[in-house]
């Protein structure tokens, strides 16, 4: 029979499988009809990897652009293919001149905005292809950089040729990208030897949970102690509540009126999500502005003043 839980496991991917068959797993583990993932983890890393259960797939859109921060290791001295432990070496360089201080100003250097070439080895397509399907052929093709932005990259350890640091990072960076660039900055080359992704927005390592404690919680009865609603996990964005009269309306999809709404955030952006939610409280949909704060002001109670992107709730 198969599960009606609409909500987010906050699960503890190991390092091996790789992160679609973990979410076949857990989408068997508790019989759920469909299942997705919050941000693509590689074979090589562990830690948060939200998996979304049935309905909740629904938020998977909003959680995907979500920063993360990742504890990583990297090892001076080499550069690989795939960037990482997993590939085969392509230079060696002299990495025992490299100092501590060295290290540390190279991410200094690295914070803030910044532009990244995807690695070959990587799931980003060319004319539709995975990179790494034509780069296991041999084939190397021109990427496009990508705007990033590193908040943060923390100095952590460094033993003989290894290096531990910390990345607070925008979503869409490669860590291992982040290490092979930082060796190519050193003059001595570097890959990644250990990822751990300790957090995504809201879920973090300390709350997560493995396969096996799911699998247990299934078999004990407070499986739904351990899962995350989909209100709870979108408690980032912005939330908007709609009085009673105007919830009918949300259900079937309609746009908002100014007079539906029984409270609003005091600043209103056009462009960003808005989290609406019933009178009495419950998720229903997120919406999007069509005036900012000032506009609003203004708006007659007939007026349409957000749009929804998507209900979550049935008519």
């Amino acid at each position: 029979m198969k599960s009606t839980l609409n909500k987010v496991v906050n699960l503890y991917k190991p390092s091996g499988p790789t992160s679609f068959a973990l979410v076949r797993r857990v989408q068997n583990c508790v019989s759920a009809t469909k299942a997705g993932h919050i941000g693509t983890l590689d074979p090589l890393a562990e830690g948060v990897l939200p998996v979304c259960l049935n309905g909740a797939t629904r938020i998977i859109q909003f959680m995907s652009r979500l920063p993360k921060t990742y504890l990583a290791e990297m090892e001076l001295g080499k550069s690989t293919d795939t960037q990482d432990c997993d590939g085969q070496v392509l230079e060696t360089g002299d990495w025992q001149h490299i100092t501590e201080q060295q290290v540390r100003e190279v991410m200094k250097d690295l914070e803030g905005d910044t532009q990244q070439v995807p690695p070959m080895f990587s799931a980003k397509k060319k004319n539709g292809v995975p990179l790494y399907k034509l780069a296991r052929n041999g084939i190397t093709v021109k990427r496009e950089p990508v705007s990033i932005r590193l908040h943060s990259v923390e100095f952590l350890s460094m033993e003989g040729n290894r290096v531990t640091f910390r990345a607070h990072c925008s979503a869409g960076t490669y860590i291992r990208t982040l290490c092979h660039d930082m060796g190519v900055k050193l003059g001595c080359g570097a890959h990644m030897t250990r990822l751990v992704r300790e957090k995504v927005g809201p879920f973090d390592q300390n709350s997560s949970i493995t396969l096996e404690n799911l699998d247990e919680s299934r078999a004990d009865g407070t499986l739904t102690d351990k899962l995350v609603e989909p209100d709870q996990a979108l408690q980032f964005i912005p939330e908007i509540r709609v009085k009673p009269e105007g919830e009918l309306a949300v259900t079937h999809g309609r746009p908002i009126l100014k007079s539906f709404l029984d409270a609003v955030p005091e600043k209103i952006n056009p462009g960003n999500y808005y989290r609406v939610t019933r009178f009495a409280g419950g998720l229903m949909a997120i919406a999007e502005p069509l005036v900012d704060s000032k506009q609003f002001d203004l708006l007659g109670p007939d007026e349409v003043a957000f749009k929804l992107k998507r209900v979550f709730i049935e008519p």
